[in-house]
């Protein structure tokens, strides 16, 4: 069997049950898992959703990593230990895909696996950067050279044990602090191929397309198909665009460079839908610490940086 599994709270829930639709559309075969890190229950699901709560995950410190993480923290955190658990339950699987809730599948990704390696990730940037003032190449190598958004793993020696290196780490390592080496989950997979022989960078360039992706690769709508660099659209990542995610939000002016990308992702947020049990109310994680985002902090972080560059002219001339 080939899994497909998303980790999620109720900030994302809508865009989790979006993204397991587009799996039941175009990956029918394989099963899908909502691994739920929250403490409301969930009862009414699809039925072709399987859910797993962390508290079926035995990991460990448990208690420590939601009162230290911030809640979109411990989402990151929790990613590997939900393989482990999914691969425990699943002897017979194949392939294990996570794709991130805020993921869309427009196509089938099935010729990814079955000529991917042992492990197949995606890169954040497939060929140098085009010049820009949002994003650079120092941006890129402060949050890694992989897109911890998507990967797909082959259960074998050389993986699981990737796995439980990884997993390991994010217990008390998945902080979004830059400054001392650490983006949650995600520059841990810098070290991925060297864990794995045959680690398989994904090379089509519809895979994953998002933010990471609007300088380099042009994204079309052709006779009612959505092509990046004349190759169909597999999968978009919505990420940064629709509640605050600490890389992708500081770089949402990249939608604007891109008509089509900007029209799916206003499709998208039309399409969303929380389920009944959740309410209004309730929209605030019930593990983690809540961070304060404010609104408008990109526009306050511009204006911020026009004024120091006014400054910094003047002390110099």
């Amino acid at each position: 069997m080939n899994i497909i599994y998303t980790v999620c709270n109720r900030t994302n829930l809508a865009h989790a049950l979006a993204l397991s639709e587009s799996v039941l559309r175009h990956q029918p075969d394989s099963a899908f898992y909502l691994c739920w890190v929250d403490n409301i229950a969930l009862d009414s699901l699809p039925d072709h959703v399987h859910r797993l709560s962390v508290g079926e995950v035995d990991i460990p410190g448990w208690d420590k990593m939601q009162a230290e993480y911030y809640d979109f923290e411990l989402l990151a955190a929790c990613r590997p230990w939900f393989a482990i658990r999914l691969l425990e339950l699943h002897t017979d699987c194949k392939n294990i895909t996570f794709l991130a809730p805020t993921t869309l599948l427009l196509n089938s990704f099935e010729e990814l696996l079955t000529s991917g390696g042992p492990i197949s990730l995606t890169p954040n940037i497939q060929k140098p950067l085009l010049k820009s003032s949002v994003l650079d190449d120092k941006r890129i190598l402060n949050v890694g050279m992989f897109h911890s958004g998507s990967w797909i793993l082959k259960p074998g020696a050389d993986t699981r044990k990737m796995l439980g290196w990884w997993a390991e780490r994010t217990v008390d390592r998945a902080k979004f602090d830059l400054c001392n080496g650490m983006n949650m989950d995600q520059l841990w997979l810098n070290f991925v191929p060297v864990w794995v022989p045959g680690t398989v960078q994904i090379g089509h360039t519809g895979w994953h397309y998002g933010l990471h992706a609007v300088l380099n690769k042009e994204l079309s709508l052709k006779n009612g198909e959505y092509l990046v660099d004349n190759r169909s659209l597999i999968s978009v990542d919505f990420a940064g665009l629709d509640y605050f995610d600490p890389i992708w939000s500081d770089h949402t002016s990249l939608l604007s460079q891109n008509g089509v990308f900007k029209s799916l992702f206003i499709n998208y947020k039309s399409t969303l839908k929380t389920p009944h049990q959740i309410s209004v109310a309730e929209k605030t994680p019930g593990y983690g610490k809540l961070p304060d985002i404010r609104k408008n902090r990109n526009l306050r972080n511009g204006i911020a940086g026009k004024l120091k560059a006014i400054t910094r002219y003047i002390e110099e001339f």
